[in-house]
């Protein structure tokens, strides 16, 4: 990678190699840039000196993937604008796109929460945000759910699902994305794994939806991370809100698998039927023609 040293590395034959592959490759890079710098955060980590502990080297994680990204697509696809291919393409179409998305998903948890209040399995609890006003919680919720919808999507549907896309079908890279989407959330030790796999199938769910809505025209043969950016975090948002928030107590008229086990809709039947509804939106819409 470094022209001083007399090594040229080899950018144009990755473009030909098999899609995971490819994954592979980009994935090691990251890496191997990362590792210097992590280790030795790892180790004040594990010393109790670095405040945060794990959360610096992860977040650095992240950063070298951005960093890495730009100079993939343009060593690797040839790409001149590397970041409208990846998904950014347009101020005003990202942003119209992101509001609508915000929008969906938020109105999607509160229907949610509609539906369990009307049919008397939940009760609501104004006075429950532990302490915290409900501004501040819409406020911090607000910021947390767009990191992680911005994080996550250009992760998975800004690099992976156009990465395996150039080389398989569009439904294969699609629920390859999807699948690797939800395996990547259990990436913990194992008592939190077994703790969560009853979220996997709307996980699983989450990214096909979430894949849709990368899909939506924005333009004439364009497409762009906005609509799922925006609804990613919309979701997030409305779970923060009412997970943090406290805003609803489960009256246990039904079984937690119906509401969602350990309160998380993603765990629950009624959360599967609201992702459902919302596959199908998204499906269709992505489908419409500009």
């Amino acid at each position: 990678m470094n022209k001083s040293s007399g090594v040229k590395f080899p950018w144009a034959k990755l473009a030909s190699c098999p899609p995971l592959v490819r994954v592979v490759v980009f994935l090691l890079i990251v890496v191997v840039l990362w590792l210097p710098f992590a280790l030795p955060l790892y180790g004040l980590a594990g010393r109790g000196l670095l405040p945060g502990g794990d959360l610096l080297p992860t977040a650095l994680l992240y950063v070298v993937f951005l960093l890495v990204l730009p100079r993939w697509e343009r060593e690797v696809r040839a790409e001149t604008q590397p970041w409208a291919q990846i998904g950014f393409s347009g101020r005003r179409e990202l942003s119209r796109g992101m509001a609508i998305g915000a929008l969906i998903g938020a109105v999607s948890l509160v229907v949610l929460a509609i539906a369990q209040l009307t049919l008397g399995w939940a009760v609501l609890d104004l006075g429950g945000a532990r302490g915290i006003s409900l501004l501040q919680t819409a406020l911090v919720g607000a910021l947390a759910a767009t990191a992680v919808g911005c994080s996550e999507e250009v992760l998975f549907r800004g690099w992976l699902l156009r990465e395996l896309g150039q080389g398989w079908s569009p439904e294969a890279a699609l629920g390859a994305t999807s699948l690797i989407f939800a395996i990547a959330h259990f990436i913990k030790p194992l008592d939190a794994i077994l703790a969560l796999l009853p979220q996997f199938a709307g996980l699983l769910l989450l990214g096909l939806v979430l894949g849709w809505a990368r899909r939506i025209p924005v333009g004439l043969n364009k497409t762009g991370l906005g609509h799922p950016v925006g609804l990613h975090a919309g979701l997030v948002w409305g779970y923060y809100m009412l997970e943090v928030g406290n805003l609803l107590q489960p009256t246990e008229v039904v079984p937690a698998w119906v509401t969602g086990l350990g309160g998380n809709p993603l765990a629950g039947l009624l959360g599967l039927t609201l992702l459902s509804g919302l596959g199908v939106l998204m499906f269709r819409w992505s489908r419409s023609p500009r």
